[in-house]
C-alpha cells in the first residue's frame, strides 16, 4: 500500500475569524492575557506537564472549553503540536479531556442555535492518518462534551466523532479501488447529521465492499447515535449525503466520485415504458 503523507499548514492552528462571530449567545471567547480569574483556574486544573501552550479558552455557565497545545523540544514546526481539549469545571477546578489530536480545525458553530462548534483533526502524525469531523457541544449542569465517542475510548487520548477520510484504505494502485464519500448534511428542525461511506472493489476478485454509517443525534433526548447501515436504508444514505444540495458545512468529499454518480444516477433514472 502506497504511502501518503499529511501535509498541515499552520492555519489550521489558529481560530477561523467566523468561529468567534458566529458563537451562540451564552458564550464568550476569554482574553488570555486579561482575564486573570479565569486563567488562573484553567491553568491550576490542567494536570498535564506536557502541555506547552494554551490555545483558547471559552465559556459558558460556569464550563470553560480549553484547547492546549503540546510540543516536544525537538519539533521542527508547530504541525507536529498534539492539541488537546478540555472541558474545566470553574466552580470546582476539575477537568475532563474531550478531544486528543493533531492539527485541529475549527470550522463553524452549527445546529440548533448554532451552538455545537464543529471541528475537524488528525488522529496521528507521521502516519497514515484519519480526518476525523465532530462537534463540542455544551449541556447544562455538565459542560462540553464532543459528539460520537469511539467504541474504542481512551479517557486520556479520547479520539470522538465521524471519519472524513482515511489514507490507509488503498489506493488505484493496490488490489482494491477506493471512493470514500462523507458529508455534514441537512436534518429537519435545524439540525444535522453525518456520514461516511467507503465503497472498495477488489480488482483480483471483484469483491465490493460497503461500508456505510450513519452519525446522527436523538432530536428527543439530544443523545447520540451511531449506525452502520445496510440494504435500502445504506442505499437511501447514500444519496443523501452525495447530493451536494444537501451540505451544511464543509469538509465534505466524494460527491464527484463514481460510487456518487451511480447512486444519484439510478435515482433519476425512470424506467423505460
Amino acid at each position: 500500500m502506497r504511502r501518503m503523507s499529511v501535509l498541515v499548514s499552520s492555519i489550521f492552528l489558529l481560530l477561523a475569524p467566523f468561529a468567534h462571530a458566529n458563537s451562540p449567545a451564552e458564550f464568550s471567547w476569554v482574553n488570555l492575557e486579561t482575564d486573570t480569574t479565569t486563567m488562573a483556574t484553567v491553568r491550576h486544573a490542567l494536570h498535564d506537564k506536557s502541555i506547552t501552550a494554551i490555545r483558547e479558552v471559552g465559556v459558558e455557565d460556569g464550563f470553560a472549553l480549553v484547547m492546549t497545545a503540546s510540543r516536544e523540544s525537538d519539533a521542527p514546526t508547530p504541525d507536529y503540536d498534539r492539541w488537546t481539549i478540555y472541558n474545566v469545571a470553574l466552580r470546582t477546578g476539575t477537568s475532563r479531556v474531550l478531544v486528543s489530536g493533531y492539527g485541529v480545525k475549527l470550522l463553524d458553530w452549527i445546529g440548533l442555535k448554532n451552538s455545537e462548534l464543529a471541528i475537524t483533526y488528525y488522529d496521528c502524525w507521521e502516519c497514515e492518518a484519519a480526518t476525523l469531523f465532530t462537534t463540542l457541544r455544551f449541556k447544562t449542569g455538565d459542560g462540553w462534551r464532543a459528539r460520537w465517542i469511539n467504541k474504542v475510548h481512551d479517557a486520556n487520548y479520547p479520539q470522538p466523532g465521524g471519519v472524513v477520510l482515511m489514507t490507509d484504505v488503498g489506493d488505484p494502485y493496490d488490489d482494491n479501488v477506493v471512493d470514500q464519500v462523507f458529508a455534514v448534511v441537512k436534518q429537519p428542525n435545524d439540525r444535522f447529521a453525518v456520514g461516511n461511506w467507503t465503497h472498495t472493489r477488489n480488482i483480483k476478485t471483484g469483491k465490493i465492499d460497503d461500508a456505510v454509517v450513519r452519525y446522527s443525534i436523538d432530536p428527543t433526548t439530544d443523545e447520540d447515535r451511531v449506525e452502520e447501515l445496510t440494504g435500502q436504508v445504506a442505499l437511501s444514505w447514500e444519496r443523501q449525503i452525495c447530493n451536494p444540495k444537501n451540505l451544511v458545512i464543509q469538509p465534505s468529499n466524494g460527491q464527484d466520485s463514481k460510487s456518487c454518480g451511480r447512486v444519484l444516477q439510478a435515482q433519476t433514472t425512470k424506467p423505460a415504458k
